[in-house]
């Protein structure tokens, strides 16, 4: 059973686990890096701009002490030895990270500034530490560096094959005067507000599409179930599941947003991929195709160089407007591709079938688990109501 449950977070879907709890699971498996950045930051705040260092250093003692005290008074509190790590990490644990390293700049020095930047921070962090730790986004990122040489490769193979439509287009319009010209008036900050537009469209269009995608994958019958779990942590489970056993659980809220989650980031790995790829040639292709000369004709003005080297005695360079116009471009082709990955059946069976596979694999592990799971239940509730109080 425990080596199911690790097989779910190294997939990144730990709220498949039964009765997981991820405020408590959560923190409590994060606590050793809490504190470590706690006591960090009591080091980093406690000395002050114009204090000698024998004051900084009480300061930073007193800032230790705080913890300490706060650590003893909320074991104590609990029936623990006083410096015992908690089995649990819970609202009062919480609060001492918050508020503890806050204090230590009010206390040392009146840097109120300081103390509300802390405990907002602190805050701000424990909130992506819930989310990365909870829905399994270190094990998700993982996965993705495990498989990023499949990716790349499916990535290529869509711009060889998939997209010599889209690739015309796009060169055609990269050789465009008037994209240059809009691109030289655009501030950075405006070519990260379109590409960015493009990806938050992108990304609403793919959640739209994920309880489809995923909705199959819930419903196979037993015998698909059976053959699946093979060669997975859960085979030896089979044999505690009954002859005929009912269909597995609905997935909760939770469950769906995990699920919903690996797969809306391992469809954007391969859309991310196409999109730095697309960037990449295009600027290659640029730097040696469009000359500083033709780029000044178009401009009307002499273009932003940002790194120019000479090849076979010939000068090149890569200009600010050619980086622009190439994210513009590449951000529209994975915009793009988005669409034609999640709404054509042919795309769909040639990029993301591996995907598919994968998540099946995890249904099928979890209807297994879960059989297993409830019917220990079952039995733990048929005993206690049988034996006699």
């Amino acid at each position: 059973m425990t080596r199911t449950e690790r097989w779910f977070v190294g997939r990144g879907l730990p709220h498949f686990i039964h009765r997981y709890s991820p405020w408590e699971d959560v923190f409590t498996r994060a606590s050793p890096v809490l504190v470590l950045i706690a006591l960090v930051e009591i080091v980093l705040l406690g000395p002050k701009a114009g204090f000698p260092i024998w004051l900084d250093v009480v300061a930073v003692v007193v800032g230790f002490a705080l913890l300490l005290g706060a650590w003893a008074l909320a074991n104590t509190a609990r029936r623990r030895p006083a410096m015992a790590r908690p089995g649990r990490v819970g609202a009062v644990e919480l609060t001492i990270f918050v508020v503890v390293p806050a204090l230590v700049p009010l206390i040392g020095g009146g840097q109120w500034r300081s103390a509300l930047a802390t405990l907002m921070g602190n805050l701000a962090l424990l909130v992506v530490v819930f989310l990365v730790t909870s829905y399994g986004l270190v094990p998700m990122a993982r996965w993705a560096i495990a498989h990023g040489a499949d990716q790349v490769l499916s990535a290529v193979n869509v711009l060889l094959r998939a997209l010599p439509v889209l690739l015309l287009i796009v060169i055609v319009v990269f050789l465009n005067t008037e994209a240059w010209q809009v691109a030289s008036e655009l501030e950075w900050i405006g070519v990260a507000i379109v590409v960015g537009t493009f990806v938050a469209i992108g990304a609403a269009f793919a959640s739209i599409r994920v309880p489809r995608q995923v909705s199959g994958f819930s419903q196979e019958p037993w015998e698909e179930i059976r053959s699946r779990v093979a060669d997975t942590p859960a085979e030896p489970l089979l044999a505690e599941v009954s002859p005929d056993p009912p269909p597995p659980p609905i997935l909760t809220r939770r469950e769906w947003s995990n699920v919903g989650l690996v797969v809306l980031v391992s469809e954007g790995i391969l859309i991310t991929i196409v999109a730095v790829v697309m960037f990449g040639f295009l600027v290659g292709f640029g730097t040696a195709a469009i000359h500083q000369d033709v780029v000044t004709t178009w401009l009307g003005r002499a273009p932003d160089v940002l790194v120019s080297f000479d090849v076979g005695g010939q000068e090149m360079v890569v200009t600010g407007e050619l980086i622009k116009v190439s994210a513009f471009l590449a951000g529209f082709c994975g915009l793009s591709f988005t669409v034609s990955l999640l709404t054509d059946a042919g795309y769909q069976e040639e990029f993301l079938a591996e995907l598919d596979g994968e998540v099946a694999d995890s249904f099928a592990v979890r209807a297994v688990y879960r059989a297993v799971v409830d019917r220990a239940g079952e039995r733990a509730n048929a005993s206690s109501i049988i034996s006699p109080t």
